[in-house]
């Protein structure tokens, strides 16, 4: 066990450098506080059999405000918070067999990976699926009321799990997508289905991926090819037009697992995508590099800046946006976004901004001073194009 005593507390040595929990947040911390002394290699499995426990005991809402306060004490916690969430979400429907119960306690932190969970373990849980079906299961958060940040997790959760009920068969998964009545709708839930592809190719020990494998007698066995090695765009490199955006918009997921995390390496395999696919690569990249760079700004724009000068704008959105999507705050890419400079790559980044203020939603007067606390005229504008505000247009020429 790596541990040395200290006065008040204890100190953990792992990835992250010496970590001192005191007494007091070890209390707070209730029946996980037990994990923070054990080895590296066994807090993660601890930490998740506690949160399991206190579903059981205090719901969806009582395991996130656990998981709260152990990404607080422990760095490792916070960078996996969404792995940890989506395990909540799972948990929370096995145990009350409801989406409503579950999906609307479920907070938009750790990048809503709770909803998520709460989706894939609903989806999981079923043998068929019919247009009717699908397109009721999101349907109240089309109502008015509901944000679009709401109706994108559930939509989103959808595409997950609709690849784990088919074992694996995304061609399948993305058919079923179809069957929604919204082309919004439609894309968010190939975003998740593809994501899906990946996860469970990649991370055998992610909550759902352990779910999945249960295999809850499903039909048949996996017979699509995830993932090939020797061409790291496949799938998207087979794909029908229509889903290529979304394909694209997770791929770099794969992509650095091949190339061992090289953002470089990885940059340059999007250089090799279609060329109306480039942007979206590094849109993607931009995404995955905030996760690498523990959403810190300086770190994330250092690492965009590894890529090719014509695509870092879009690095510079996928960012943005991923780093908003964590917290639901949109001062999380706004302060990223100041990092870039006066550079025409900001106002993309403030242009992202606006989106991700858009989909959270709330009143326009809100949306409107959160865009004015933008480091310039051009940048405010920026952000108000991209949140659709009236009387907003975009701050250059796209002539």
């Amino acid at each position: 066990m790596l541990l040395a005593a200290g006065t008040g507390g204890a100190y953990i040595a792992n990835r992250y450098g010496p970590l001192r929990i005191s007494d007091e947040t070890r209390a707070r911390l209730g029946s996980s506080g037990d994990c923070v002394l054990q080895s590296r290699s066994k807090r993660g499995g601890c930490y998740r059999k506690a949160l399991t426990a206190e579903v059981a005991k205090a719901g969806v809402a009582g395991a996130i405000a656990a998981l709260r306060t152990l990404a607080k004490a422990d760095p490792a916690v916070d960078h996996e918070g969404h792995v940890y969430a989506h395990g909540i979400g799972i948990e929370g429907y096995l145990h009350a067999r409801s989406v409503p119960a579950t999906f609307d306690f479920c907070p938009v932190e750790f990048a809503s990976g709770c909803g998520h969970g709460v989706i894939q373990a609903y989806l999981e849980s079923q043998t068929v699926m019919d247009s009717v079906t699908i397109n009721n299961l999101c349907a109240p958060y089309h109502a008015p009321g509901r944000t679009q940040w709401q109706l994108f997790q559930c939509v989103h959760g959808m595409g997950h799990g609709l690849n784990m009920m088919y074992r694996g068969d995304l061609p399948r998964a993305l058919t079923t997508c179809d069957l929604l009545g919204e082309g919004w709708d439609r894309v968010s839930c190939y975003g998740g289905a593809f994501m899906e592809n990946i996860m469970g190719e990649i991370s055998p020990h992610h909550p759902a991926t352990e779910l999945a494998a249960v295999g809850h007698g499903h039909e048949g066995h996996e017979t699509f090819k995830r993932l090939d090695r020797s061409q790291p765009l496949y799938p998207c490199s087979i794909m029908e037009q229509k889903y290529l955006q979304e394909c694209y918009e997770i791929q770099t997921a794969a992509v650095l697992h091949f190339t061992r995390g090289s953002i470089p390496k990885t940059a340059e395999i999007c250089d090799t995508a279609p060329a109306d696919m480039r942007r979206i690569c590094y849109q993607s990249l931009g995404r995955d590099i905030t996760a690498k760079a523990h959403r810190k700004p300086a770190r994330v724009r250092f690492f965009c800046d590894l890529g090719a000068e014509q695509y870092r704008p879009w690095c510079y959105f996928g960012a943005a946006k991923s780093l908003i999507d964590w917290g639901a705050r949109a001062e999380s890419g706004i302060e990223f976004c100041g990092e870039i400079g006066t550079a025409r790559g900001a106002l993309f980044c403030f242009r992202a901004v606006g989106e991700q203020i858009r989909a959270l939603g709330g009143p326009i007067p809100k949306q409107e001073r959160l865009c004015a606390t933008a480091s310039r005229t051009e940048a405010v504008e920026a952000c108000r194009f991209g949140a659709a505000l009236p009387g907003s247009k975009p701050p250059w020429d796209d002539s």
